[in-house]
């Protein structure tokens, strides 16, 4: 049975893996396991072996003291194993974090914040610019017509994402490999690029 992994991160910080059985066969092939780099292996044996041996989940720290590295570069490691589907991020409240919530209700509602093309720094304006007139971009396209690192690039569609002004999914498979991720501007970017065009007029209809 094929072992995957959860990623889990609590309100406050706190950061551990979790592993799950899926009851379907998934295919491995050598050029997925040939891929992977040295930090990779080392994280997935990490976390498989606490879970399978030791019954426990790992968190962010131990895997930074036990590689030598600090916790950011472990997180960096992790986002692009997300993208190669190693693991799965989700994000769990702790006890902590459920109780500031609680509190968080008894207080008056604050107006929704209402995106504007001023509150996007220019390498957002770029990428929803991109992506309304290139849909179903990948992060590699982006990067090379925008001169933006991958790493960057993925904080900032992150951010975009959250602002429901792009939407992603995963490509059909046209080869061999995990398919990437492909981005597309939404109903609410198209909005913000066009006060970047300078007015919504709606184009003029054929006689």
């Amino acid at each position: 049975m094929h072992k995957g992994l959860i990623f889990r991160k609590n309100a406050v910080g706190a950061r551990s893996f979790k592993t799950y059985g899926h009851n379907l066969l998934i295919m491995i092939s050598v050029d997925e396991v040939r891929g992977l780099t040295e930090r990779q292996r080392e994280v997935l044996s990490i976390v498989v072996e606490n879970k399978l041996f030791k019954n426990k989940d790992t968190q962010i720290p131990e895997l930074a003291e036990l590689l030598g590295i600090a916790p950011e570069a472990v997180y960096r490691h992790l986002v692009k194993a997300e993208e190669n589907e190693l693991v799965n991020v989700v994000i769990t409240p702790s006890e902590k974090g459920t109780r500031i919530y609680e509190r968080l209700r008894l207080e008056p509602v604050k107006p929704a914040r209402i995106v504007t093309t001023e509150a996007l720094s220019e390498s957002k304006k770029a990428i929803l610019q991109f992506l309304s007139a290139n849909p179903d971009s990948t992060v590699l396209e982006l990067s090379e017509e925008l001169g933006l690192s991958e790493p960057g690039l993925y904080s900032h569609l992150r951010v975009l994402e959250v602002l429901r002004l792009v939407s992603k999914e995963k490509s059909k498979a046209i080869r061999r490999g995990v398919p990437p991720h492909i981005y597309n501007i939404t109903p609410q970017g198209t909005d913000i690029i066009r006060d970047l065009d300078g007015g919504s007029a709606e184009p003029e209809e054929d006689a």
